[in-house]
């Protein structure tokens, strides 16, 4: 089995660095596989469900990202994003009512787009990239 080094990094601290059978980002165009010797690349990186598989691990590592990018250099990816929380650290019920906070002040907003506007539509990606990561992992878990 081959593997690849993959180093993920929040703007705080280093959140993951190990081997790893290949991994999947959320890329503007969809989502990228990236496996071992993969062709170079820098690529920007949406708010989603980042997953990693680790070698003779059934289930793959998951975690929500606010975006970011993506690089691939010989046999190591690297993921940098300003925010990276792994699926096993949030609480799914807090999740849904911060959604519904940030939806309610979103529909409050006035029709011209102001910066508070901005936060709130980029704090509702992240709280939705979260919940799919909670949901990716509560689906794994119910396989295994």
């Amino acid at each position: 089995m081959t593997t690849m080094l993959v180093d993920i990094v929040s703007s705080e601290e280093q959140i993951f660095s190990g081997e790893a059978e290949y991994i999947v980002a959320p890329g503007y165009e969809g989502e990228l596989g990236v496996y071992p010797h993969h062709i170079q690349l820098i690529n920007r990186l949406k708010p989603g469900v980042l997953r990693v598989k680790l070698p003779t691990h059934d289930v793959h590592l998951v975690f929500a990202i606010s975006g970011g990018f993506l690089e691939v250099q010989g046999n190591k990816a690297t993921v940098l994003a300003d925010i990276v929380e792994r699926s096993d650290d949030l609480d799914e019920a807090k999740l849904i009512e911060q959604k519904k906070l940030a939806e309610e002040r979103i529909k409050q907003s006035t029709s011209a787009m102001h910066e508070d506007d901005a936060k709130a539509y980029a704090a509702l990606e992240l709280i939705i990239a979260q919940l799919k990561a909670v949901e990716y992992s509560n689906k794994q878990a119910r396989r295994s």
